[in-house]
């Protein structure tokens, strides 16, 4: 029996999201988040995530926070895995995962 490949919708760069599943660590720069290998950058849990940072944080002296389930964001630019983003909060950053991840995005749409 041959094997399908499952059809994963692309992000769209511009548009708003919702982050719906894991919390997922936010790295200052795109060289930052290039060092750090793609489990690192999920967690399942806050208290996981905010120990991530600190310790990513510490490691590369810089400011590492994280995206939580909820958390409104903007794919602002795409490099392979990696992804530069901007939060409701008004922070711009960096994260990176595959495109297997990206139901755990939802694109927000503007109501008519």
């Amino acid at each position: 029996m041959k094997k399908t490949k499952k059809i994963v919708a692309p992000l769209n760069i511009g548009s708003l999201y919702k982050v719906k599943q894991y919390f997922w660590s936010l790295f200052p720069t795109k060289e930052t988040a290039a060092l750090c290998d793609d489990d690192d950058d999920l967690v399942t849990g806050e208290h996981f995530a905010a120990s991530a940072a600190d310790y990513w944080s510490r490691k590369y002296n810089c400011e590492v926070t994280y995206l939580s389930p909820d958390s409104i964001i903007v794919f602002l630019e795409e490099d392979g895995e990696l992804k530069k983003v901007l939060t409701s909060e008004g922070r711009i950053g960096w994260t990176g995962f595959d495109e297997s991840y990206n139901k755990c995005f939802e694109e927000l749409k503007a109501e008519p």
